[in-house]
C-alpha cells in the first residue's frame, strides 16, 4: 500500500491556524548541497536569521538551483508554449463555489458574473478563478464527479462570459472519486473530454501535487491545452509540466525566505493559500517577496472566511504592481534580502532586489504591527536617478511608509534609464486607492433555513406523531473541514 501523503494527513488533530512540522521551511545548508529527496520538494528555502549570512546564503541558493537543473535536466520549454504562457500572470486566482450565491441568483437561477465580480472588486481583480462543485456533497446519489460538472445548466456560457472579461477558468479534479458511478472511461479521458465541453484553461489537481503520465498527457495536449495546477508542494521533476501551484500553508522564516519551486523556474506561478486565517499578511508578504500569487478563498466548502480590509488593500497594492512589472520578476536579477539599511532591518523591514534594464523594483515588508516611516534603501540614489513608491503612487524623496504588516514598493531608473510604459499609469491607480489598516474580521452570520410547513392536507398514512415539546437530538456525522453549522476553522 503506498503510503499516505503527509500533506493530507488527518486533519482533525491539530490547530489549522498553526503550521505542521511539514509546513515549515527548510534550512539550506552552506554550500548548498541538500539531499534532493528533501530540497526538491521543501516548500520554502529559510532564510538565515543573521543578516551577515545573507549574501552566501543567495550563493547557495544559486549553486542548489543549478545542480538541480543539471540532474534532472531541466529544459523549461513548456513555459514557452504562446497557448499557455498566461499561467505566469495569473497573480489572483479564487476559489469558487458554482452555488455561491453572490455568483448564482438561486431565486432566479441564473449566474450573475458582473455582481460577483463587483462584490470582490475590493481584493483587485481576478486573473482566474476555479469554479468548485461536487465536494462535499459528492456521495448523496451514484453521480461522479464529471456528472456534477455536466448537470450544472449553462456552464460553458459561464466559462465563456469570464473568458469575455478576461479571466481564466479552471475545474477541478478528486482523484479520490472512485465509489461513484463509472462510465467506462478512464478519469483522464473524461477529464480531457470536460475540458473540451466546457472549453475552461486548467485544471486543478484536488488533493495532488502532481497529476501522472497519462492525466498530463491527456490534458496537455486537450484543445485547448490545459495548464495544470498542483496542491502544495509540487516537485522539480515535475515543474517541467505542471505550469502553477499552491503555495499552501507554507510558513516562512522570520526575514522572508524564498519559494523553493519558483525560485528553481521563474516562471512557475503560485498562489499562497491558508484557507482558516482571518489573517492573510504572513502569505500576502511571502508572496510580494517571491514575486509570486494568491489564492483568494473567501468561502470555504460553505463556510464565510471573508477577508479583512487591510489585507484585500495589501493585495491591491500587491497585483497593481505584479501585473504592471511582471517582465522585472520573471527575466529580472532576483537577489532576495538585499538593500534594506540597518535601521530598517531592526525595524522588522524587509528589502529584495530586482533588476532589469535600468530599472529596479525594491520589495519591501514590515512584519511588526505599526507602521514604518523612514528610508529603507541603502544604496544612495545615483545622480540623475529616480525613486518612486509605486504602490503609494508617490515620488520618493526621503522616507517611505511601510504599513505594519503590510508591503511596499520602490522602483527606482537608472540615470538615462527610460520610463516604462505603464509606470504612469500605475502611480495614478496607486495615488487613489485609499488603503485600509481595518484588520477586524468581517464576520457573517450563518442563518439556517427553516423550511415553511407542508402545505399538504394531511400526514401521510404511516407518519408516527411526536407529541410538541423539548427533545435532545444526537446527531452522528463525519466531521469534514466544512465543519457544522458555524465558524472557521473547523
Amino acid at each position: 500500500m503506498k503510503d499516505a501523503d503527509p500533506d493530507e494527513a488527518n486533519t482533525n488533530e491539530f490547530n489549522p491556524l498553526v503550521p505542521r512540522p511539514i509546513d515549515r521551511p527548510t534550512v539550506l545548508p552552506p554550500g548548498g548541497a541538500i539531499d534532493p529527496g528533501q530540497g526538491d520538494v521543501a516548500k520554502i528555502f529559510a532564510a538565515p536569521s543573521d543578516p551577515a549570512d545573507w549574501p552566501a546564503w543567495r550563493a547557495d541558493l544559486t549553486t542548489w538551483r543549478d545542480e538541480a537543473r543539471r540532474r534532472l535536466r531541466y529544459s523549461g520549454a513548456a513555459y514557452e508554449d504562446p497557448r499557455t504562457r498566461w499561467a505566469s500572470r495569473a497573480y489572483a486566482v479564487a476559489q469558487v463555489w458554482l452555488w455561491d450565491e453572490r455568483l448564482f441568483d438561486h431565486a432566479e437561477q441564473r449566474f450573475t458574473v458582473d455582481a460577483f465580480l463587483e462584490s470582490i472588486a475590493g481584493q483587485g481583480g481576478l486573473d482566474g478563478l476555479v469554479l468548485w462543485h461536487a465536494y462535499p456533497v459528492i456521495g448523496i446519489d451514484d453521480r461522479n464527479q464529471f456528472d456534477f460538472y455536466r448537470d450544472v445548466p449553462g456552464l460553458a456560457g459561464l466559462v465563456e462570459e469570464f473568458h469575455e472579461r478576461g479571466l481564466r477558468v479552471f475545474v477541478d479534479y478528486n482523484p479520490w472519486d472512485t465509489g461513484t458511478r463509472r462510465t467506462g472511461r478512464d478519469d483522464a479521458a473524461e477529464l480531457a473530454a470536460l475540458v473540451a465541453e466546457l472549453g475552461v484553461d486548467g485544471v486543478f489537481l484536488d488533493t495532488l501535487k502532481e497529476g501522472d503520465a497519462k492525466l498530463t498527457r491527456a490534458l496537455t495536449g486537450a484543445e485547448p491545452p490545459q495548464v495544470l495546477e498542483g496542491e502544495s508542494r509540487v516537485p522539480n521533476q515535475r515543474v517541467e509540466d505542471h505550469l502553477l501551484s499552491w503555495a499552501q500553508w507554507f510558513a516562512d522564516s522570520e526575514a522572508p525566505g524564498v519559494q523553493r519551486a519558483h525560485w528553481y523556474e521563474r516562471r512557475h506561478m503560485m498562489h499562497s493559500i491558508r484557507r482558516w486565517n482571518r489573517d492573510h499578511s504572513g502569505e500576502l508578504q511571502s508572496a510580494w517577496m517571491n514575486g509570486t500569487g494568491i489564492l483568494v478563498w473567501d468561502a470555504v466548502f460553505g463556510v464565510w472566511v471573508g477577508w479583512n480590509r487591510r489585507d484585500e488593500a495589501t493585495l491591491r497594492r500587491m497585483l497593481r504592481v505584479q501585473r504592471a512589472a511582471h517582465g522585472i520578476l520573471t527575466a529580472g536579477e532576483w537577489s532576495p534580502l538585499e538593500g534594506a539599511t540597518p535601521e530598517a532591518m531592526t525595524a522588522g523591514v524587509h528589502v529584495s532586489r530586482w533588476t532589469e534594464n535600468g530599472v529596479t523594483l525594491w520589495t519591501l515588508v514590515n512584519r511588526g504591527e505599526r507602521d514604518w516611516l523612514g528610508d529603507p534603501l541603502a544604496a544612495a540614489l545615483p545622480a540623475g536617478g529616480r525613486r518612486y513608491d509605486v504602490t503609494a503612487g508617490t515620488p520618493v524623496t526621503g522616507a517611505v511608509t511601510v504599513p505594519g504588516r503590510g508591503v511596499t514598493g520602490v522602483l527606482e531608473l537608472a540615470p538615462g534609464a527610460e520610463e516604462p510604459a505603464w509606470l504612469a499609469g500605475l502611480l495614478r491607480e496607486a495615488a487613489a486607492d485609499p488603503g485600509s489598516s481595518d484588520a477586524a474580521f468581517p464576520a457573517r452570520e450563518a442563518v439556517r433555513v427553516v423550511p415553511a410547513p407542508s402545505e399538504s392536507a394531511g400526514a401521510p398514512s404511516d407518519a408516527l406523531r411526536v407529541e410538541a415539546g423539548p427533545r435532545r437530538l444526537e446527531v452522528t456525522y463525519r466531521r469534514r473541514e466544512t465543519g457544522f453549522y458555524q465558524g472557521a476553522p473547523y
